[in-house]
């Protein structure tokens, strides 16, 4: 067991089980048909931070204020979940576009957790699988120091832990994030049943500031 692991166990398990517990809560409701104001009650502060864009310009979550953020942390070399989940947010981009949201009062926050692997070469390829660039300021792509990331999503609530094969195994979860800031949800993105009517409808609740 790796010195992150053993230091921090106790953190990333039970990190794992609130998202499973909220997501699955927050499914439920959803599905049941409960009220936007049940089901996007704040949870707490989201995290700030400033990493940096594919460009090398500095990016703070402060100069995403006044739009609604959905952030997922993920890396491009991951073998399983992050390829269908980048292709669920391209739907939801898609989807926002077409109601003029994306890059006004919507996006997309996609940071990765492996740095030294994923250069901005190496993103800008990946996200030019999903068109990920059509809309200034629609899907952002942020990097930064690999120990400041993972305290980062630690603090978002997200599971990290670096594998001896140089891979990662991490939470599969998308966050939803309001205007002001705030953490409003969890998604667990490895929920077949989860879908972009979904999302995209939550994203339009709080673009009118609910």
């Amino acid at each position: 067991m790796n010195t992150f692991i053993g230091k921090n166990w106790f953190k990333l398990a039970l990190g794992a089980i609130l998202i499973a517990m909220i997501a699955s809560f927050a499914y439920k409701l959803w599905a049941n048909g409960s009220e936007p104001d049940q089901r996007l009650t704040a949870m707490k502060q989201a995290p700030s931070f400033q990493l940096e864009d594919l460009d090398g310009k500095p990016v703070a979550s402060q100069d995403m204020d006044g739009k609604v953020r959905l952030v997922y942390f993920f890396y491009s070399f991951c073998p399983d979940v992050c390829m269908p989940t980048t292709f669920l947010l391209s739907q939801v981009q898609e989807s926002l576009k077409k109601k003029d949201l994306l890059g006004t009062k919507a996006e997309i926050v996609s940071i990765t957790v492996d740095p030294k692997r994923d250069t901005p070469e190496v993103l800008k390829e990946f996200g030019n699988r999903f068109e990920s660039k059509p809309v200034p300021g629609g899907w952002t792509f942020l990097r930064g120091e690999e120990s400041k990331i993972h305290k980062l999503a630690e603090d978002f609530g997200i599971m990290v832990i670096k594998e001896k094969d140089g891979n990662f195994s991490h939470s599969n979860a998308i966050l939803l994030v309001d205007p002001k800031g705030k953490l409003r949800n969890y998604y667990d993105a490895s929920n077949p049943e989860l879908d972009v009517d979904h999302i995209v409808k939550d994203v339009v609740t709080l673009s009118k500031g609910k």
